[in-house]
């Protein structure tokens, strides 16, 4: 069994984990912890009573992502107010005899993974992965809200009654409830019934966008005409984008194939325009996950030194193309090296918390530790935000522990 966090949440999510930075691990959402199967027909037989959903959260003990849900999501007030209210809450180790049985039968591809049921025992909706409760309790919401639309669309889909119009529509649910799998079935299947030789419709693109990669010929004769991929999408522009960068840079990576990601990005300007998005730190983003991804480390360097030579000392950029670069590995020695002079450059432009931050922890996996904490008290130093300075403190107590150990 493997542990799964999103691409784009990677870098966060190893600071965090690895400097256990977060809330107190005793949770604020209460949940039940099921042993046997006795535990688990009570919990359907109160759902059943009071006609509340249920939400199950599998774990191991020795997953990662899964601790840091716990600490960091799970054990905030914001979640707790929430999902006590909306649901029971149920908790249950997936190795354990029960667990294991239940989790088989759930369909457990990855641990933390999380189910939701409603009611009547069946299963509404079902992911993965640790995410910060910003990305989680949309998923949440959207499933109550989304699952009796997807579940009347699915069955007419599953019947061959599904009318064209309502495609759009269905794979806008399968998207917000995080069914990315049957969706692209869903676009497949719209794809060899709906579109010909000819161009594609706005309508079309509303379909298929989501579920096509980037450098096929169904992209690229949809990218024909970006304006009307702008237009067809709308308010889901921005969501495409990151999610079509993310295809882009894992494709890039598996096929090793840089081409990839350099024609994605040469839309970006166009794509981006109008828009809350950089497409220059999209750029710089897509180059330094394809170069580490197949870990040719020198070319992501250079890219970085030409990129801000070119920038003539735009210390924001160089700041999150440093951050990418050296926060998806902060124990890789030869980034960490470059990353110290990456952050000090930026620090000599101007001296902020965030930069010295990310300097400290830098050091810190640079062997440097005992510098770390001068550059963590610079950072809460220059710092009016309270969380951020609670995060510091509790980062600073983490390293006097490690360096007392």
């Amino acid at each position: 069994m493997k542990f799964a966090f999103s691409l784009l949440f990677k870098k966060t999510f190893i600071l965090l984990l690895m400097f256990g930075i977060g809330h107190s691990l005793y949770g604020q959402v209460e949940f039940r912890h099921i042993h046997a199967k006795e535990d688990m027909d009570k919990v359907w037989s109160d759902a059943a009573s009071t006609n509340k959903p249920v939400f199950v959260d599998i774990y191991a003990t020795w997953c990662g992502p899964c601790k840091w849900m716990d600490a960091n999501v799970f054990a905030s007030e914001i979640a707790g107010k929430y999902m006590n209210t909306e649901f029971i809450n149920v908790k249950m180790d997936g190795e354990s005899e029960y667990g294991r049985q239940f989790a088989m039968e759930a369909g457990l591809t990855a641990y933390p993974s999380f189910f939701l049921y409603d009611a009547e025992q069946t299963l509404m909706n079902k992911f993965m992965g640790a995410k910060p409760w910003e990305e989680f309790q949309p998923v949440l919401t959207s499933t109550l809200e989304y699952y009796p639309v997807m579940e009347l669309l699915q069955r007419k889909f599953e019947s061959n009654l599904l009318e064209k119009e309502e495609y759009s529509k269905l794979v806008s649910v399968l998207r917000e409830m995080g069914k990315e799998e049957y969706g692209n079935t869903v676009a497949g299947t719209y794809r060899k019934k709906y579109t010909d030789e000819g161009a594609f419709s706005a309508e079309d693109i509303s379909v298929i966008a989501f579920y096509t990669d980037p450098g096929t010929k169904v992209w690229e004769k949809m990218m024909t005409d970006i304006s009307l991929v702008r237009e067809a999408l709308g308010e889901d522009l921005e969501l495409f984008i990151e999610q079509s960068l993310t295809s882009s840079i894992e494709l890039a990576a598996e096929d090793i194939d840089k081409g990839i990601v350099d024609d994605y990005t040469d839309k970006l300007p166009a794509l981006t325009k109008n828009t809350s998005l950089d497409h220059s730190e999209l750029t710089a983003r897509a180059n330094v996950y394809f170069y580490h991804y197949t870990e040719q480390f020198e070319e992501l360097i250079a890219y970085i030194d030409e990129g801000y030579s070119k920038r003539m000392g735009d210390h924001e950029w160089l700041f999150e193309a440093a951050s990418d670069a050296v926060f998806l590995d902060p124990r890789n020695a030869q980034m960490a090296a470059q990353g110290l002079k990456w952050f000090e450059t930026c620090i000599e432009e101007e001296p902020v918390p965030d930069y010295y931050y990310s300097l400290a922890i830098t050091q810190y996996y640079s062997g440097e530790e005992e510098k770390s904490i001068p550059s963590l008290e610079k950072a809460k130093e220059l710092s009016s935000d309270p969380e951020f300075i609670t995060n510091v403190n509790q980062t600073i107590q983490q390293v006097k522990d490690a360096l007392a150990n």
